[in-house]
């Protein structure tokens, strides 16, 4: 399937599309959209202790895959298509200055860096918040090695260790 001519970038490649989905409120306490159960626990702590620094918040954020036809949005089967097949951040966080790619991992591997710096790679093709993007990787526990080989590569790390 070919993309529409308005997905064109100025140098006539395909532009992914992104769509931000529900805004959800920050003290919302539900089970994130697609979100690992084993890595809700994780981001909860994260968000108690820096929640507050967040504007909005996205869950289940549609990035790249097909660009659909008008008639093909409408139609439940495309739609579907189209979300099986774009990638999807754990979260999308938007501050006063940046926007943060979130991607929330109890124990996080190599897997994870690639991951953040895809949905990166995604969300630059079609942004929807216009400000700086960072991302973010939030985690129980990680080896210093990924930490230094992320930070390389832009990505900020918050660790939240389970406390007794």
């Amino acid at each position: 399937m070919l993309p529409p001519e308005n997905h064109k970038g100025s140098l006539g490649e395909t532009i992914m599309p992104t769509r931000l989905g529900e805004l959800y409120d920050i003290y919302w306490a539900g089970s994130p959209p697609h979100m690992l159960a084993t890595d809700i626990p994780v981001w909860y702590r994260f968000l108690h202790k820096w929640g507050f620094l967040f504007t909005a918040l996205y869950y289940d954020v549609l990035l790249g895959g097909p660009v659909l036809s008008q008639a093909q949005e409408e139609d439940p089967y495309w739609r579907m298509w189209r979300a099986n097949t774009s990638k999807r951040a754990d979260a999308i966080a938007e501050l006063e200055n940046e926007v943060w790619i979130i991607e929330v991992a109890k124990r996080p591997g190599l897997r994870s860096i690639g991951q953040l710096m895809t949905y990166m790679a995604l969300w630059t093709e079609d942004p929807k918040i216009m400000k700086i993007e960072v991302p973010v990787l939030v985690c129980e526990a990680l080896d210093t090695d990924l930490i230094a080989s992320g930070a390389k590569y832009g990505i900020s790390t918050y660790v939240t260790p389970l406390t007794t």
